[in-house]
């Protein structure tokens, strides 16, 4: 059949579903998530993982010391053949770490004969077909209150067609390779040495998942990517067949950023990287399909061996309601797309993500995946270093500093679709400015593992000693990273206390590979025990505890503290002041 005959019948279906006593309550056409129990019977084998990931996909893992798991293998072969035996069932994708299917059904005997085979665990409406009887109110694409805008976070993009060239100050040259307009935003990540000493993200492969590309197959800022092979490949998860440049510019602006190139007016940060340019967000809607199209899309990245992932998207709420997240469930590993960033970063990828442009609505909090404990999430600040509004807020639910650093994100230079230069704000800027900088950095230091070189950016961050909920981290400094890396992290390896001579409202920081219970001691100078503390738990990433509230019944004088961990007994020890 054809598509305009299948689009009539949808046509035809959804008007039968709006007549008054024809409608199903129990059954919605639409994109169902299918969940399989196992993967019983399964033909693939952990020994022969070339039958499902490339060459380059297994070297990452090998190079960093990262082993296969049950969790990697395709879903039973077998499974998806039985949903597609049913010719009212479109297969759209399966996937390996969530063990399921997504469908399109259009018909509800054959979504309960799909529920009724035993290797079906549950099914989920993640998106549900139109119904054209729908009544249209006010304007559709404004919102207010509690009501978000596109994952894309499209409300703050705004191309401003400005005369750039008459504005000196954008200027910066690096010993004669001329970025343009983009100078300004390198010189505040002080990126300029890597990219000068020919560290331009040469030999690294950068999967950018966002809504769409529009006409980055012919403008020329792109020219030097497509002229040496470097746009690898395209995948559409949103629309079949595929309609990348044709669909939202916002990739486009978002790809520049990292590989766009126009001497004396523009350059992204990672010119020489290679990209695969991965539609999973329909920015015409908000369903939360988007996140299981991230999900394939994050599988694919690693299939393919990517090295870095750039997502310059994230969600909270839909436009069903009851599919809405709450800030409780910002905690790091329970929304679909922060379990898909964990299990990328898990596989060694360096996950890049928007923070969000909430921080001037009632929501102000980070989206998701940018509260993932794998995901490095990058807010917004101008060109001065101070926070952009719309920049969104942390902690997640649990706790966690969150966004992890900020870049320029407030009027960035992109490239336009008329060939010349605009401008643009959100995070979606900022996120690519240290993603493409990051596979630069990490060409430089190729041995080095995802969860290093997430670290040495961490720490190179301004406000490191000293985070907060806005700035997180602080603006990182990608000089001082490649010194970390260099130098292997010493002292940083090291707990630290800070502010030391100590407060009630010091803390200590320590960074964990993993979830692991720890306890406490503080001994005088005598070694003498005076205070012990146990029951908590560190989580993956940067940790940062404030035990000192507890130490007021303590002389003034030196101490030390000791922090052990529970499961292995190893120790690290620190020396603080008491004078108060």
């Amino acid at each position: 059949m054809g598509k305009t005959g299948f689009s009539f019948l949808l046509v035809l279906l959804c008007l039968l579903m709006a007549l008054p006593g024809l409608a199903q309550d129990e059954f919605k056409a639409g994109y169902y998530w299918i969940s399989f129990t196992d993967k019983l019977g399964t033909p693939y084998n952990l020994n022969q993982p070339e039958e499902f990931l490339s060459p380059r996909a297994l070297s990452r893992r090998v190079h960093q010391g990262i082993a296969l798991t049950p969790n990697d293998l395709p879903p039973n072969p077998a499974y998806i053949d039985s949903l597609k035996a049913d010719i009212e069932v479109q297969v759209l994708y399966a996937s390996r770490w969530l063990n399921g299917a997504m469908i399109l059904s259009s018909e509800a005997e054959s979504l309960e004969r799909i529920r009724s085979f035993p290797f079906v665990s549950g099914t989920e409406l993640v998106k549900p077909l139109p119904i054209i009887f729908q009544s249209i109110g006010d304007d559709q694409d404004l919102w207010e209150g509690e009501r978000r805008p596109s994952a894309t976070q499209t409300n703050e993009i705004e191309l401003a067609y400005e005369d750039l060239f008459g504005k000196k100050a954008w200027r910066s040259v690096f010993h004669g390779l001329d970025p343009g307009y983009s100078g300004a935003s390198i010189d505040q990540i002080n990126g300029q040495k890597l990219l000068h000493d020919g560290y331009r993200g040469e030999g690294m492969l950068i999967a950018v998942l966002d809504g769409g590309f529009y006409a980055a197959d012919q403008l020329s800022v792109f020219s030097h990517l497509w002229g040496s092979g470097r746009i690898a490949g395209t995948r559409d998860f949103v629309e079949i067949p595929e309609n990348l440049y044709a669909s939202s510019p916002h990739g486009t602006y978002v790809l520049s950023v990292m590989g766009g190139l126009r001497p004396g007016a523009l350059m992204g940060t990672a010119i020489e990287a290679t990209y695969w340019l991965i539609r999973t967000e329909d920015v015409a809607t908000e369903y939360l399909i988007e996140e299981y199209n991230w999900l394939a899309g994050a599988e694919l990245a690693d299939s393919l061996g990517a090295d870095v992932i750039n997502s310059s998207l994230g969600y909270t709420r839909f436009d069903d309601p009851e599919q809405d997240h709450f800030y409780s469930d910002l905690n790091g590993e329970t929304t679909v797309v922060a379990k898909a960033a964990n299990k990328a970063f898990e596989r060694g990828i360096l996950v890049v993500n928007s923070a969000g442009n909430y921080g001037n609505q009632t929501w102000r909090y980070v989206g998701s995946p940018a509260d993932s404990f794998g995901a490095l999430s990058i807010g917004a600040v101008d060109i001065d270093g101070l926070v952009a509004g719309f920049s969104s807020r942390g902690p997640t639910a649990d706790g966690r500093i969150k966004p992890d650093v900020m870049a320029h994100g407030l009027s960035v230079p992109v490239a336009d679709l008329s060939e010349g230069v605009g401008l643009a704000s959100g995070t979606s800027f900022s996120s690519p400015m240290i993603a493409g900088m990051s596979a630069s950095l990490w060409g430089k230091f190729p041995h080095v593992s995802a969860s290093q070189l997430k670290r040495a950016i961490i720490e190179s961050g301004h406000l490191f000693l000293h985070p907060d909920s806005i700035y997180g981290n602080g603006i990182p400094d990608f000089n001082w990273a490649s010194r970390l890396l260099q130098y292997d992290f010493q002292p940083a390896e090291q707990l630290v206390i800070y502010p030391n001579p100590i407060s009630p409202s010091s803390f200590l920081t320590f960074h964990s590979e993993s979830h692991q219970p720890f306890h406490l001691e503080v001994f005088d100078l005598r070694g003498q025990l005076v205070y012990s503390a146990g029951g908590e738990s560190f989580f993956p990433g940067y940790n940062r505890i404030q035990p000192f509230e507890e130490m007021t019944h303590l002389d003034n004088g030196v101490y030390f503290l000791r922090m052990i961990l529970n499961a292995s007994g190893e120790f690290s020890v620190a020396k603080f002041i008491k004078v108060w």
